[in-house]
């Protein structure tokens, strides 16, 4: 199912986090993992370049451009060619890639609909915070063509995996990619939680008729009832040292409906303190 393994690597340490997973997926599935780096473009636009230059006392911040856009292009060929002894050192199968750009917007065009992408919860650039409003790695979830890992700051082996659905076609989505993204690592059964406001006989059958239907891994099942924002951060963080990935539907709202309630894929995604996996 899984053509490449797209990494964003951009030094911080959550990018190297997401190297490794990169790795570990290459070795595993047997596929290609590239490394890329992209030149964020926001760092040549002219408010932080006159900024830049009058700190450092230049006359004016033309002087400062072609030199700062060499840095940042060399920085990026370095942590790519780190990259890349990393992949060397683990025996998995790798290449490198590097374009100037917005960051979001240069790593969706570059993955094709059978990838998969990962990057960092929290990028490099969070310390020039408000310079960069919105997170790279939430517009990379919503904007990419393929499914998104979005990961932590801390690695460890994918041994146990929890899908939380909720019966609409994007968690459907989601439940069949595990079919065979799971075998994959060695996983043959899979737990899933799902959230109704209230207790439901009626729903509940109805979630468990559809993951009899979608679901060809063995899976245990557990109903939690309440918000499910609230519910699945509270379940998530009591679990934290149980599950390893947890995969879900990426935004199966409406972008008006997520405007007025909120997103729990953007709730989960940036609450969770274990990787999470978007499926579209």
């Amino acid at each position: 199912m899984v053509k490449r393994i797209l990494v964003g690597i951009d030094g911080s340490k959550s990018s190297w986090v997401a190297a490794d997973y990169g790795i570990y997926f290459s070795r595993k599935m047997k596929k290609p993992v590239v490394g890329i780096h992209i030149v964020d473009i926001r760092l040549l636009e002219t408010p932080f370049i006159e900024d830049l230059a009058g700190a450092l006392g230049f006359t004016t911040y033309m002087d400062v451009t072609p030199k700062l856009k060499e840095i940042l292009d060399e920085r990026g060929k370095a942590l790519l060619n780190e990259f890349a002894k990393k992949c060397r050192e683990a025996g998995a199968d790798c290449s490198i890639a590097q374009a100037f750009g917005i960051v979001a917007n240069e790593l969706v065009e570059m993955a094709d609909p059978d990838d998969l992408l990962i990057v960092g919860k929290t990028g490099i650039h969070n310390k020039f915070a408000p310079l960069f409003l919105g997170s790279t790695s939430e517009a990379v979830a919503r904007k990419s063509k393929c499914p998104v890992m979005i990961t932590t700051d801390r690695f460890q082996e994918i041994k146990n995996i929890l899908l939380a659905f909720d019966g609409r076609e994007k968690s459907i989505h989601a439940a069949q990619y595990l079919n065979e993204f799971a075998p994959d690592l060695g996983i043959d059964r899979i737990s899933v939680v799902t959230v109704l406001e209230e207790k439901s006989g009626e729903k509940e059958e109805h979630i468990k008729n559809l993951l009899d239907s979608y679901l060809k891994l063995e899976y245990s099942l557990e109903f939690l009832y309440g918000y499910p924002d609230e519910e699945l951060e509270k379940y998530i963080l009591e679990n934290k040292d149980r599950f390893h990935l947890i995969t879900m539907g990426a935004y199966g709202e409406s972008r008006i409906k997520e405007l007025i309630l909120g997103s729990t894929t953007s709730f989960i995604m940036n609450k969770s303190p274990i990787p999470v996996l978007l499926v579209k």
